[in-house]
């Protein structure tokens, strides 16, 4: 996969696509959680959105996005990746039921 550049903490970070398990956004800032770091960025996470391609990635609320490769089990209205849950949103229910009907 590709990399991207992201400003965050007052820097410019090379992120490789492959390494993000998720992206949370909080408030005015949006965390880009990778297998190594948190990177906390001033983007808007629908700007990242758009950033990111979209067979690897996929909207499962309003504050996150995950790594499809990266989730471990789908439960109830929540998403685990590695350690973290990650909430299903209501509107999203039908883009991750979408996931396993392929």
């Amino acid at each position: 996969l590709f990399s991207r550049f992201l400003k965050g903490d007052k820097k410019v970070h090379q992120i490789h696509l492959d390494t993000i398990l998720f992206i949370e956004a909080s408030g005015n800032y949006t965390k880009v959680i990778t297998s190594d770091e948190t990177i906390v960025s001033h983007e808007k996470i629908s700007s990242l959105e758009t950033m990111l391609p979209m067979n690897n990635f996929i909207r499962v609320h309003k504050s996150f996005i995950v790594a499809k490769d990266k989730i471990n089990v789908i439960e109830g209205n929540r998403i685990r990746i590695e350690e973290q849950w990650i909430p299903i949103g209501q509107t999203y229910k039908q883009t991750i039921k979408s996931l396993f009907l392929n």
